[in-house]
């Protein structure tokens, strides 16, 4: 490198904040300093968008993306990193198909059949004369009989119905069927909404509809109380107004219409989970535009008010920001809060903390 170049890389870095000058893509688990801990994975390719995170019995932590050119590009593949100790390992390709593009990744682990599975959603390649596809998209699901990861069957085609999309978590009922919730992307806005799909047999599905779901898609449902078939679905809204809420008292298989909640919704994904002291927690972006900030918020009074809340982002980090978007988060049994977000396309970010970390600087 000449002198010159030296100098003027000197310059650029001179120029940005600190934070974004510091900020290394390598995978590594650091602490920064107030109780949290953060990563940036290793990019695979140039886009990089929602993830998901799943722990298993192993102890180990996976998170899947989709990674691409773009999304909605031809060959976008679904990718699979792991975390060993404090370091994310490099994502490995596990599902991509020539001439479409795979997305919204879901994985899952069956503890009675010690088997992993992955499921995501994919649709054709779009292109300059076709635009989206997203009304002609299937479900796909592929299955590691190691419960690891490590080795994958070949994806086989698991909802066909055009439109078909996923993007939150299963669940399984106290019977010991899974809980699938999914929407369609057909065209318009309105004619989006979200349905339960649930199998007894974990081979064949049976769906059931969210009424008055219009506008609301990628359910996530949860559990509040243990042992109890009284099951609650947030909603992401199409028309950007809020979060939304619909409860079911026999698991999933009739909902309530939805309502809106106190928080706020971009038209971007959310997330929920449990607690291990039952406190529900939720990231989203608590706005009307932008996909920033990012915050979490927790309820301790099974969703009906939302005591603490705390931003795990809080503005644009660079001048062409993007967005901090589709967070997936988990309880590992130690207590800590795990959380992944898309970080501009450019990457996924991962940070982990205890519940204490959002009391301590309420909004």
């Amino acid at each position: 490198m000449s002198l010159f170049s030296a100098l003027l890389v000197s310059a650029l870095l001179c120029s940005l904040p600190l934070e974004i000058a510091a900020q290394k893509f390598d995978g590594k688990v650091r602490p920064v300093g107030d109780g949290r801990y953060e990563a940036y994975m290793i990019p695979p390719f140039l886009s990089n968008h929602a993830s998901f995170l799943e722990y298993l019995p192993t102890g180990e932590l996976l998170m899947a993306w989709f990674s691409g050119v773009k999304e909605g590009a031809n060959n976008c593949s679904i990718v699979l990193s792991r975390l060993n100790n404090t370091q994310w390992s490099k994502a490995v390709l596990v599902s991509r198909r020539e001439g479409f593009s795979n997305q919204n990744p879901v994985l899952f682990f069956d503890p009675t059949k010690q088997t992993l599975y992955l499921f995501h959603s994919q649709q054709p390649a779009s292109t300059e004369d076709l635009g989206s596809s997203e009304d002609k998209a299937h479900i796909w699901m592929l299955q590691s009989f190691d419960g690891r990861g490590i080795k994958w069957t070949a994806p086989t085609l698991l909802f066909g119905k055009d439109g078909s999309f996923d993007r939150n978590r299963i669940i399984s009922t106290l019977d010991g069927s899974w809980l699938y919730p999914i929407y369609y992307s057909v065209a318009g806005d309105k004619n989006q909404h979200s349905a339960i799909e649930i199998s007894q047999d974990h081979a064949t599905w049976k769906p059931y509809s969210v009424k008055d779901s219009n506008y609301l898609v990628q359910p996530s449902v949860i559990r509040p109380k243990p042992g109890e078939k009284h099951l609650l679905a947030y909603f992401r809204d199409r028309r950007a107004g809020n979060v939304y809420i619909s409860t079911s008292d026999d698991e999933g298989k009739v909902w309530a219409a939805p309502a809106k909640t106190e928080l706020p919704n971009n038209n971007a994904a959310i997330q929920a989970t449990v607690l291990q002291n039952g406190h529900i927690a939720i990231v989203y972006n608590p706005t009307h535009k932008d996909r920033y900030p990012l915050r979490i918020s927790i309820s301790e009074d099974g969703g009906n008010t939302w005591t603490y809340h705390r931003d795990l982002e809080t503005g644009p980090s660079t001048a062409n920001a993007i967005e901090y978007s589709y967070p997936t988060l988990l309880q590992s049994p130690d207590g800590y809060i795990h959380v992944s977000y898309t970080y501009n396309r450019e990457t996924i970010k991962y940070v982990k903390f205890k519940e204490d970390w959002i009391h301590k600087d309420e909004l």
